[in-house]
């Protein structure tokens, strides 16, 4: 069946589907090897920003054994996963603005040599000489993104082990702040300035 305006034949149902298939998948490519659209996580680091200061205004001193923990107090996780992404973001962002695809043939492809969530590895490949310090916030972001900020559990046990810490002993992955709120501002800085060189 051909499509018609003013009785002048256009394309047929099948043609239109192909012509929006091939419009959706340049888009599609344009989007992700886009490191303008990467870098727009400004979103994330928006909402991790309003969690952090309403999480802020919370006084985890005034809580006794026993009382109900209120929203504030139980946010932390959920904004470290949405910082983890934004720095995701960015690093993705630096890769394609130097150079590299993101996506090919319709796929996300994803980052040579990095896994999706693990933030060390992705600085590595784009050959960012973050400090001692600045590594270990990267390692616990990655598992924030990939675990304990949306599930209850990792994919492995091993993922959320209890390991040594640059600041003191060792234990579960924690937040201390404010260092680790310094070094990630310090990270998120340093980022933005290599994607605007």
């Amino acid at each position: 069946m051909q499509l018609s305006l003013s009785g002048i034949e256009i394309m047929s149902k099948e043609e239109i589907a192909f012509v929006g298939d091939y419009w959706q998948l340049e888009q599609y490519h344009k989007a992700g090897n886009s490191h303008v659209a990467w870098a727009l996580s400004d979103e994330l680091l928006a909402a991790s920003r309003l969690l952090k200061n309403h999480r802020y205004q919370f006084d985890f001193e005034s809580l006794h054994v026993g009382d109900n923990v209120p929203d504030e107090g139980k946010i932390l996780s959920s904004e470290l996963m949405l910082r983890g992404f934004a720095i995701e973001c960015l690093l993705k962002a630096l890769w394609v603005k130097r150079g590299e695809a993101i996506c090919a043939n319709g796929k996300y492809i994803g980052v040579k040599g990095a896994g999706d969530h693990d933030l060390r590895q992705l600085a590595d490949a784009n050959g960012l000489p973050f400090t001692e310090k600045e590594r270990d916030v990267l390692k616990r972001l990655s598992v924030f993104t990939t675990s304990v900020g949306r599930y209850p559990i990792a994919k492995h046990w091993s993922e959320t082990r209890i390991q040594k810490m640059l600041v003191g002993r060792s234990r579960p992955t924690i937040w201390v702040t404010p260092s680790d709120d310094d070094t990630y501002d310090s990270i998120v800085k340093i980022l933005y300035e290599q994607l605007e060189s």
